[in-house]
């Protein structure tokens, strides 16, 4: 089994393999391996150049055949930044996440090079925090943070933003000798333009950040209703098997993340309703999402969603 220190690697069905994310390294989402018979097909790039590395060398490893096709399934920089390991084969995108991608990244990037001493300080400080604490938990959550740094400053040391260099507007299919997939477009939902990739003969769907597993979904860079809409939409694929982009893969969990959304909308408009001078902070995460991973991000939304409301 090919082992990396970005992620693990998880069949599903003959020929496709998830790449799930570790906690600790530079993957910080989900990719996807597909052996469509005489080519192999990647859906989504990672994090990091060194993810990026490590998922070229996975691709090769299990199905020892030429890479044609990689997926970008939106514009967000952890399912994008590994792309530069596949300039000579074919990036595909939407129309809409390509110009995203051209907009954003350059200035990630930029803006990140010029933080790099505050990086730098950073892993200074948690270096020695380190050496001076002496509790087993609290190293080993610090140990975890620097880790993360470390990944990202490799990251931006070694960074080229690259494009894709194929887009389509709302579907594309894709043949192999093996198998038929299907890349879609359902328009705005965890984005401005999301992609998912449906395989019918598997019965399973690789569908981005639409879905997160266990984590809070991220709403602030996309459409909350339309992604109710994306959401019904997955739904009447009636797959098998759905890969999220965080999370491991599992039968359809559409209607949590309906329920998610929906539960936060009725709480922002009864805080819009209300007049409510509370910060949002002092709102408890809902029992349904309080084990849920990154519950940092609940209250991100709910700023979102409130701002959104009053408009």
């Amino acid at each position: 089994m090919f082992h990396s220190r970005h992620f693990n690697c998880v069949p599903l069905a003959e020929g496709i393999y998830v790449l799930e994310a570790k906690e600790q390294g530079g993957a910080m989402s989900n990719a996807g391996l597909i052996d469509m018979g005489d080519h192999t097909l990647i859906f989504d790039t990672f994090n990091t150049p060194q993810a990026g590395k490590d998922l070229r060398e996975a691709a090769l490893y299990f199905f020892n055949q030429p890479i044609k096709y990689i997926i970008n399934s939106h514009w967000h920089g952890d399912h994008v930044r590994g792309n530069q390991h596949f300039s000579e084969e074919l990036i595909v995108s939407s129309s809409t996440t390509r110009e995203l991608m051209m907009k954003t990244q350059p200035e990630w990037l930029n803006r990140m090079r010029n933080l790099l001493p505050n990086l730098e300080e950073d892993i200074l400080k948690l270096n020695a925090s380190i050496d001076h604490e002496h509790h087993t938990l609290k190293q080993k959550e610090l140990s975890s943070e620097l880790s993360y740094l470390l990944e990202i400053k490799e990251s931006i040391l070694t960074l080229k933003v690259t494009l894709p260099q194929l887009t389509y507007d709302r579907k594309i299919t894709l043949h192999g000798s093996a198998r038929t997939v299907e890349l879609l477009s359902v328009g705005a939902a965890h984005t401005d333009c999301d992609t998912i990739l449906y395989s019918p003969s598997d019965s399973i769907a690789f569908v981005g950040d639409i879905v997160a597993v266990h984590n809070h979904p991220l709403l602030v860079d996309g459409d909350p209703i339309s992604w109710l809409e994306a959401l019904t939409f997955i739904e009447s694929l009636n797959v098998d098997l759905l890969v999220p982009g965080h999370g491991p893969a599992s039968s359809p969990y559409i209607q949590q993340i309906r329920q998610y959304i929906n539960d936060l909308i009725s709480i922002s408009k009864q805080m819009v309703v209300e007049n409510a001078l509370m910060d949002v902070n002092d709102i408890e995460i809902p029992e349904p999402y309080l084990h849920w991973k990154f519950g940092s991000i609940f209250y991100r939304n709910l700023e979102f969603l409130i701002k959104t409301a009053k408009r």
